[in-house]
């Protein structure tokens, strides 16, 4: 059974400074036709950076959509012709204070494949050094904290983290770094 949807029509129904939120109407495999509800956020970035005695650096934000406080590995919206490693290199100096002199891609996903365009490239971040002159954005309040990391793959697998990106950092770190080869 052919399993794509044709396109029949969209109209932006919503555009605001970093989504835009499309209506379209489709019509499925058997013919009928359906409206989707599509949202567009910009690419962003999320870096695992690591320190050599496997402390990771975190950063504690609240987050309105779910009002409530997290621990998240840093992260950003990539600017305007920004490479994501570009990105990942500016976001963990700006949130944590440390550049990553060693930055290596881990793998790309999509959070909401349901109704969401949106990806997030993630990355380990490691031999991190201080840089002074960076600092979070005006109007961006978060905390930095560090944990070793197995501390925090177990507060991962006790559900104690609820961010996605932080999540499959934490299993992506575990299987390619801790697990014996060949599992």
């Amino acid at each position: 059974m052919e399993l794509i949807e044709k396109l029949l029509h969209k109209k932006v129904v919503y555009q605001g400074r970093y989504i835009r939120t499309e209506e379209q109407t489709v019509q499925l495999p058997d013919g009928t036709k359906a409206v989707r509800e599509i949202v567009s956020p910009p690419d962003a970035v999320g870096i695992l950076p690591v320190d050599s005695d496997e402390t990771v650096y975190l950063v504690r934000q609240y987050r309105p959509a779910i009002t409530r406080v997290t621990t998240e590995i840093p992260a950003g919206i990539s600017e305007a012709n920004e490479l994501p490693m570009e990105t990942a290199r500016r976001e963990c100096a700006e949130e944590i204070g440390k550049e990553p002199k060693r930055l290596d891609f881990l793998f790309t996903y999509y959070h909401s494949v349901g109704f969401s365009t949106g990806k997030i490239h993630v990355f380990l971040g490691r031999d991190l050094v201080v840089n002074p002159k960076i600092h979070a954005e005006q109007g961006e309040f978060l905390e930095v904290t560090t944990l070793p990391f197995a501390d925090l793959y177990r507060q991962g697998i006790a559900g104690e983290i609820v961010d996605s990106k932080t999540l499959l950092a934490l299993l992506w770190y575990q299987q390619l770094f801790r697990l014996p080869t060949g599992i």
